[in-house]
């Protein structure tokens, strides 16, 4: 693996095992480490992706990162967060996201609301969660450019991006349990949302 980045003109490094201990984050690093400079992407080139998940104020990183791995399973082109949220790129969303991260076009800590308007204008379709919402996510019809917005568990989506919503959509849930998991809730509408190739 060194040869192929040495052959790429990678600098690289060889170190002792527990000096890569000592400065990887993780408990058991997988034996490379990478410094890399990451550019987050402009909002026109996000805005052609058939499909966008977009992250509001989640802060938990780990849920950030499964969004991230179950958006790229699903077919999604490029996530977008806004200042509240946790950040892509912390070892805990990374790691969670099991490198996925980095199949995706981003933009991070940006005005949600204003990405929501350039979207619609650029004829996405927007689905937003919402406990109230009015329609089962199962009933979603599947359009070419659609964006999922999803919302913390504490406070849900907000209520300025509800009202850009193109739909309000809901998971039907028994009378026991309040509330899924912000990235369970994500990945089943996000398989719902699969692009037109997918959906037979």
């Amino acid at each position: 693996m060194v040869d192929v980045f040495r052959e790429n003109g990678v600098v690289t490094h060889e170190v002792e095992s527990d000096v890569l201990d000592q400065i990887a984050d993780s408990g058991s690093p997988q034996g490379v480490l990478a410094v890399a400079k990451v550019h987050d992407s402009a909002l026109p080139s996000i805005a052609k992706c058939r499909r966008i998940v977009v992250i509001d104020s989640v802060q938990d990183p780990g849920n950030v990162g499964a969004i991230v791995r179950t958006a790229v399973a699903a077919g999604f082109e490029a996530v977008v967060t806004s200042s509240g949220t946790a950040d892509l790129l912390s070892p805990r969303s990374i790691r969670a996201s099991a490198g996925t991260i980095f199949g995706l076009q981003t933009a991070r800590n940006v005005d949600l609301g204003s990405t929501l308007d350039s979207l619609l204008a650029e004829g996405h379709f927007v689905v937003a969660t919402n406990s109230k919402g009015e329609q089962d996510f199962r009933s979603l019809d599947v359009t070419d450019q659609m964006t999922l917005v999803l919302g913390s568990e504490a406070h849900g989506v907000s209520d300025s991006l509800l009202e850009r919503a193109s739909a309000l959509v809901t998971i039907p849930m028994s009378q026991h349990v309040e509330s899924l998991n912000v990235a369970v809730a994500g990945g089943l509408v996000m398989y719902r949302m699969q692009t037109v190739e997918n959906d037979h």
